[in-house]
């Protein structure tokens, strides 16, 4: 159970072992709000429907939202009118309401029966709970590791919970800055402003050393549920200084020290926000990350730099601010994965769809190569030399995935990854048992997913708001999966020179044919 809290609150977990959906109750809070979005045409009456049907499967798996009399009724919900002025959706905000408080004690209550959940699905459940509310990666992992990993699920949920009742504190955060443009001038008035002759007192309490560039700096205050998550508040407000500085004519610009400083706890903590884990990482496998430029550049004419149109477009996806990285995430994904023939209802959602069955059909050689690369070299074993001799991840993920169907035992180095790979070794053996089922309902998940990000991106897009209530956690849980498509679609065109489409009916083809005689191997579903 810790093993996969671990892994689903780290923001550097690989996207094969991330949690791939937002909890049960944001989700709900985002169907509540879509009637909204309805009204105003901005989302579509297609789009909210596939919605309802994904969450009446996915919530119908939450075993703590409630009994069969509280499934039922949210069946009927989902099932039922949810625009503005319905009573379902009245029905909707009591539902949400009532059965909101106790679900972690419910979780925990489950844990202790006779046929409790799986471990996999409670650990996901919990860590999206905590996450959708608003506590941070960090945050998270340190409350874990403080004395927590030992203890059994029912202790560690019933520790969660006391932790979500807490609720939130206001964090002070004193952020000092290097370079300000006429910084004498504009921050005159401001309140929160201080230099270093006004610096409160409660900076010598947290080990304050100023930096030697310092000119001042500004102290915001932050309602959040830890400390780390007020720092990436205060990270977002110095994005914003930045940007509203580039609107002025002033020149200059705004340059903040590397380190902030929160009233009660010690030490310097580093101005950042969560990185959201999308990688491309065969540009520097295939060596390619600087081969930009290396022809002849002309002026107009045909140009095969579609891959780096994409990039571009998601280069906000990792660190910056939610409106760009939203629209620019969904824009990447649409300019590769439609094209004018396809069906116009609904709309380009068809791009969450290939997308989701590129993902899937990488998630099993994913999964297996990381393992191969965790097997320990030991006296008279020969797993570890086998590995080391064949020429490529696919034959070792192939080798790995025979020995997990044969049942042999794979000696794991002893780390502090052995649970989390062990727990990924029991995930390929179901999915090697039964290819078709399993990675055709993985597939499933990572499109509702995708579709969430289409959603965001309407919200932003058309609707002009960037305050949706799913909106961030939607943009954390897809990030890594726009990351993994983005990869398998560069990796082909540079290696083999694939296109994008053709790539992406390979996809669709195979997974239909996971398991059958025709069908590939699980670890060669794009190729």
């Amino acid at each position: 159970m810790t093993t996969r809290l671990l892994d689903f609150t780290s923001a550097y977990t690989s996207w094969h072992r991330r949690l791939w959906a937002i909890g049960s109750f944001l989700s709900l809070e985002e169907l509540f709000e879509a009637g909204q979005w309805v009204e105003k045409k901005v989302l579509g009456q297609t789009t909210l429907d596939w919605h309802k049907h994904s969450l009446d499967r996915l919530i119908g798996q939450d075993a703590a939202m409630g009994d069969k009399v509280r499934k039922k009724e949210l069946q009927e919900i989902l099932r039922g009118d949810l625009s503005i002025a319905s009573s379902n959706r009245r029905r909707l905000r009591f539902f949400i309401d009532r059965c909101r408080p106790g679900y972690l004690e419910r979780w925990a209550d489950k844990v202790t029966e006779a046929s409790p959940p799986r471990a996999e699905l409670v650990a996901r459940s919990v860590a999206s709970h905590l996450l959708d509310d608003g506590h941070s990666f960090t945050g998270l992992q340190r409350w874990i590791r403080d004395g927590r990993e030992g203890l059994s699920a029912f202790d560690v949920i019933r520790e969660a919970n006391l932790l979500a009742e807490k609720g939130s504190s206001v964090f002070e955060i004193y952020v000092p800055f290097k370079s300000l443009p006429k910084a004498d001038d504009l921050t005159q008035g401001l309140s929160h402003w201080v230099t270093a002759q006004n610096a409160p007192a409660w900076l010598a309490h947290c080990d304050y050393a100023a930096d030697q560039d310092e000119i001042g700096g500004f102290i915001y205050r932050a309602e959040a549920r830890d400390f780390e998550r007020a720092v990436e508040i205060a990270s977002d407000l110095v994005d914003r200084v930045k940007a509203r500085a580039k609107f002025s004519r002033s020149g200059g610009t705004v340059i903040s020290c590397p380190n902030v400083w929160v009233k009660g706890v010690a030490g310097p903590q580093p101005l950042a926000t969560a990185n959201r884990g999308a990688y491309v990482l065969s540009l520097a496998a295939e060596k390619q990350i600087y081969s930009v430029g290396t022809g002849l550049q002309k002026p107009g004419g045909d140009r095969e730099e579609f891959i780096d149109d994409a990039l571009e477009l998601a280069a906000t996806l990792n660190t910056g601010a939610l409106a760009p990285a939203v629209s620019g995430a969904w824009a990447a994904l649409e300019s590769l994965l439609t094209e004018p023939r396809d069906p116009t209802e609904p709309g380009k959602v068809v791009a969450a769809v290939r997308a989701a069955q590129l993902v899937a059909c990488s998630w099993s050689r994913a999964e297996l190569t990381a393992i191969s690369h965790q097997v320990r070299h030991r006296t008279g074993d020969t797993i570890a030399s086998d590995l080391k001799a064949l020429p490529n991840n696919r034959e070792r993920a192939e080798y790995i995935a025979r020995l997990v169907e044969a049942g042999s035992f794979i000696p794991l180095k002893q780390n502090w990854r052995l649970r989390s790979d062990v727990a990924a070794i029991d995930r390929m053996r179901e999915v090697l048992a039964n290819p078709y089922a399993v990675l055709n309902r993985v597939q499933f998940y990572l499109e509702a997913s995708l579709r969430g990000l289409y959603r965001a991106r309407n919200v932003v897009v058309h609707g002009g708001s960037t305050s949706g209530v799913a909106q961030a956690g939607t943009l954390r849980v897809a990030a890594p999966l726009v990351g993994a498509a983005l990869d398998r679609i560069t990796h082909a065109y540079l290696v083999s020179g694939t296109p994008v489409l053709e790539l992406a009916t390979r996809a669709e083809f195979n997974l239909a044919h996971a398991g059958d005689e025709l069908g590939p191997h699980v670890c060669n579903l794009l190729e």
